[in-house]
């Protein structure tokens, strides 16, 4: 029976830790600067676009580096939102992107993507295919960065996203004196 209690003590603490750091993406810690940024710029950059969240959640990154040994003392966390462009709406892409990335840079983030060279604006946009274009963004002091993703799934159908994560960030709750 010990055995399923120290299981369940496991389960307990990384929801508890899954819980923390879901709330500093919503709100509070990571989340004021991060998140309400990012929804703010897309906001701006697309009128009349309603994003709704999509996926989210945490990621156990701590311990070894092997994947299978990885515990709670670290975590990561992330959340999308998607949404679709309005009809009529008739920037391309690229022009979608850049001016997510634009309100974004007024908020004291900036394109930070190795190998990339940055357009008149700084932005440093990939494109990955003429469906699909992508902007990384991050800020300083942040630990994490926003990801902008526009794709068309047909021609004058665009679809945005919006993603949030953080780096790998070392969990508060691991450690205060539970067993682990």
């Amino acid at each position: 029976m010990g055995g399923l209690d120290r299981t369940r003590g496991v389960r307990l603490r990384r929801s508890a830790a899954a819980m923390a750091l879901s709330g500093m993406l919503a709100g509070c810690g990571l989340g004021e600067a991060m998140r309400p940024d990012a929804m703010a710029a897309m906001k701006e950059a697309w009128p009349g676009v309603e994003m709704e969240k999509d996926s989210g959640g945490t990621e156990e990154c701590g311990g070894l580096d092997i994947s299978a040994d990885k515990e709670a003392s670290k975590l990561s966390a992330h959340v999308t939102y998607r949404g679709n462009i309005r009809p009529g709406d008739e920037r391309s892409l690229a022009e979608l992107a850049r001016a997510a990335g634009k309100r974004l840079i007024e908020r004291g983030w900036h394109s930070d993507v190795e190998g990339r060279i940055p357009d008149e604006e700084g932005l440093k946009i990939s494109v990955k295919s003429s469906s699909r274009v992508r902007l990384q963004m991050e800020k300083p002091g942040v630990h994490g960065w926003v990801v902008v993703l526009v794709h068309a799934d047909e021609p004058n159908d665009y679809g945005v996203s919006m993603s949030v994560s953080t780096k790998c960030l070392r969990n508060p709750a691991w450690g205060n004196g539970e067993e682990r």
